[in-house]
């Protein structure tokens, strides 16, 4: 054993002889003094997004009528704010070029706000005269305007614009990170300060020490084994009493604790950064030492033996680039055809309606199960659905099935901010008598975030506002006839108004009815509610309770119970009366749930996760469902059909029907495969799983930073928009097998070649 440690004393002599771990410290060091300026800043968001505009149509309109009334009001003090073009476009107009423009009003409303945020003339005491402000805006207020400083200003007249337009302007609650370094500091980012430095920390360590520190690692220790074969010293080392394939150990193993020391520089003292500069003192963060050292173990085994076998260390870094190219073109074909052509076909949402099945997937497609064609038929048309992959596409609110009518109703979601008109925000219908035919439905209440059907087929819009309730046909739209020279409504013109107590509620909100009871529940990532309608058939907040953590989540009620699913993982049981805690459950770690559902006697629950995996909760024995489902790790969608039938989708588009009571499978759809699809299952994926994966231990690195195996992507507060999973042990145990294949091959080398 001293004969192999002293190799592996006089590898590291030659490294600090040469100068190159010298080197490699001093930059790392001045890498780091770099990033320790680096500050961030948390407070409540400021700035205006495109959802937080929940009524733009109804915000300007509101904004010329003041504007034009001799009295102060919040409306005139905006006008006067607002860009000239703006306003221009507001106006009627005959030049073309205008006209054009006019289009882009509700998509420029958002950052004309923004641009109204930052003045110190925004308020007058005369214009809020009379609108209830808050406690933090008279704060503010009393401070002086004119002393506060910058952000302060900022926040005060978003303030202001939440307290006088409360209908069209959603309450700014989500945090925001403003980065500083050294006396710059940048725009605020609309994400949590952990987010944005596990974001940041995250980034750093896959690119400078994953890529940049990988190679510049198999660079400098490409000539150690080169150099132990070369002619005269392999001579010497060979007339001592050690082993071939001992000395080959060894001298890898030398050339990994040469990349060790560096690797443990670099992250224990950004870990130091994290912790002394930003207040996030992660330790999991250390665990990232040993995972590069694995990375660059891979690389290395390859570089390795191309060393031992041409005795080059060029002829070794070339070889070690190639293997990574390979790498690369497999995992980027098979991440390319998954994510852009097989992962938007992904069934995501499931309804039972009567006899029949209606899917939904990633595209915001509806589809109906054809049992003569064994395929999903598309029935109704919705979303923004785009051939590049469900990144680009929202999630419909609904479809829900109105089994008194037999009807779906389904309401797209559209992204302003991508477009250059206002989004129509017209109900989907579709009866099951005009086979699932689209029709062009009644216009939904700005910032509708759910649809509910009641017991009654009562059709429920949850909004910002509270509930509104479906009056009419959801077909018919409203139109009016004049009669005596007044406007009145046509008879059956179908329309929403409010049935319930006014409620102030912030975004993202969930909600889910108990179609028994009749009672509703709403989370809205602050507090939770529950409504039941009264003898007027208005609804009524029965109970609420405060949720910490500020975090967004999915809700589903039933059976006198409320089941509340948070975005980090936890999940929660109360009574539906009182809301009063029945347990806490944590079944998936830190993995977001996706959906949520009660079966319709309300005894059980089920929850996937983003991780594509299903928990199934039995509340009637108050513990888990031990249930044997198929497919765990790949689950897209679940739903009760029946209060014993649960319907599972996975594999793309297959649909499991289980019997509850026995545990057995009792139906399965399975429509018949693409040529792609087949070319993926039998080809891709097969020399995918055969490859070793170098290239995804960035997937462990962000599991470790965020303990998730999903990655929010785009707007991440809705749970509902897909995630690109993590792979967390297949690369592990994939790249473990590799090195010990390749070293032992170096091993068997060095054994029988004759030096």
């Amino acid at each position: 054993m001293r004969a192999y440690l002293a190799i592996i004393k006089d590898s590291f002599r030659e490294a600090l002889a040469s100068r190159v771990l010298w080197i490699l410290l001093v930059l790392n060091t001045l890498v780091l003094a770099a990033l320790a300026p680096f500050g961030i800043v948390e407070r409540t968001g400021i700035a205006f997004a495109p959802n937080d505009v929940t009524d733009a149509k109804g915000l300007i309109e509101k904004i010329k009528r003041q504007s034009a009334d001799p009295q102060s009001s919040p409306g005139k003090q905006i006008w006067a704010l607002l860009s000239d073009r703006y306003k221009s476009a507001l106006e009627p107009s005959d030049d073309a070029q205008t006209r054009a423009w006019a289009g882009m009003i509700y998509v420029q409303l958002p950052g004309e706000l923004n641009e109204v945020l930052a003045s110190r003339n925004l308020y007058d005491e005369a214009a809020w005269s009379g609108i209830s402000l808050t406690e933090e805006t008279r704060e503010l207020l009393g401070q002086g305007v004119d002393r506060l400083d910058e952000e302060d200003v900022s926040r005060l007249n978003r303030l202001l614009l939440e307290a006088a337009y409360p209908d069209e302007i959603a309450a700014s609650r989500e945090k925001s990170a403003a980065v500083s370094y050294f006396t710059w500091r940048l725009p605020a980012i609309p994400l949590t300060k952990k987010t944005l430095v596990d974001t940041a920390v995250n980034t750093f360590i896959n690119l400078f020490v994953g890529v940049v520190g990988v190679f510049a690692g198999v660079l400098v220790t490409a000539s150690i084994i080169p150099q132990t074969y070369a002619p005269g010293a392999i001579d010497l080392l060979l007339s001592k009493p050690i082993s071939r394939s001992l000395l080959y150990l060894t001298k890898y193993f030398g050339g990994c604790m040469f990349i060790l020391i560096n690797a443990a520089y670099v992250i224990g003292g950004l870990w130091l950064i994290a912790g002394l500069r930003l207040g996030q003192w992660s330790n999991r963060l250390l665990l990232c030492i040993p995972v590069f050292l694995f990375l660059f173990a891979v690389y290395y085994a390859v570089s390795g033996l191309a060393g031992v076998v041409w005795r080059n260390a060029i002829v070794s870094v070339v070889i070690a680039v190639l293997f990574w190219a390979a790498c690369f073109v497999v995992g980027a074909t098979k991440n390319i055809v998954e994510s852009v052509f097989l992962n938007s076909k992904r069934l995501v949402k499931l309804v039972s309606a009567g006899d029949g099945l209606i899917s939904v997937n990633d595209r915001a497609e509806i589809f109906h199960w054809s049992a003569a064609k064994s395929d999903w038929e598309r029935i109704l048309s919705g979303g923004a659905a785009t051939p590049f992959g469900p990144a680009m596409t929202l999630p419909l609110v609904g479809p829900v099935y109105d089994a008194k009518h037999e009807r779906l109703v389904a309401l797209p979601v559209a992204m302003p901010q991508f477009g250059f008109m206002p989004a129509d925000n017209s109900l989907l219908v579709g009866e099951k008598q005009e086979e699932w035919k689209r029709q062009e439905g009644t216009p939904a209440p700005a910032g509708t975030a759910a649809l509910l059907i009641d017991s009654q087929g009562t059709l429920l819009a949850v909004t910002p506002h509270g509930l509104l309730k479906l009056v009419g046909e959801p077909t018919a739209t409203e139109k009016s006839v004049k009669l005596f020279g007044f406007a009145m409504p046509a008879p059956g013109g179908g329309r929403f108004v409010s049935c319930s107590s006014e409620l102030r509620l912030g975004t993202p909100l969930a909600a889910a009815i108990d179609r028994t009871a009749d009672e509703v529940a709403i989370y809205d990532t602050e507090t939770l509610h529950v409504l039941s309608p009264d003898a007027k058939g208005r609804y009524v907040v029965r109970a609420s309770r405060e949720i910490e953590g500020n975090r967004s989540g999915l809700v589903a009620i039933g059976g006198g119970r409320v089941l509340l699913a948070s975005a980090n993982g936890d999940i929660r049981l109360f009574d539906s009366a009182k809301l009063e805690p029945q347990g806490e459950f944590r079944p998936q770690g830190s993995n977001p749930p996706r959906f949520a559902d009660v079966s319709p006697d309300g005894k059980l629950f089920a929850v996937l996760f983003h991780n594509r995996r299903l928990w199934l909760y039995d509340a009637a024995s108050a513990r888990p469902l031990r249930l044997s489902v198929s497919g765990q790790g790949d689950i897209s969608a679940a739903a009760f059909a029946t209060n014993d039938s649960l319907i599972v989708a996975d594999r793309f588009t297959r649909v499991t029907e289980y019997q509850l009571s026995t545990g057995k499978i009792a139906d399965r759809r399975r429509p018949s495969l693409s040529m792609l699809e087949k070319v993926y299952l039998f080809a891709i994926k097969p020399i995918y799983t055969v490859f070793p994966k170098p290239g995804e231990m960035d997937n462990v690195v962000n599991y470790l930073l965020t303990g998730s195996e999903s990655v929010s992507v785009g707007m991440g507060n809705d749970l509902r928009i897909s995630r690109p999973q993590l792979d967390i042990w297949g690369p592990i145990w994939s790249n473990l097998a590799f090195i010990a294949v390749v070293v032992g091959l170096g091993c068997l080398y060095t054994h029988r070649k004759d030096f």
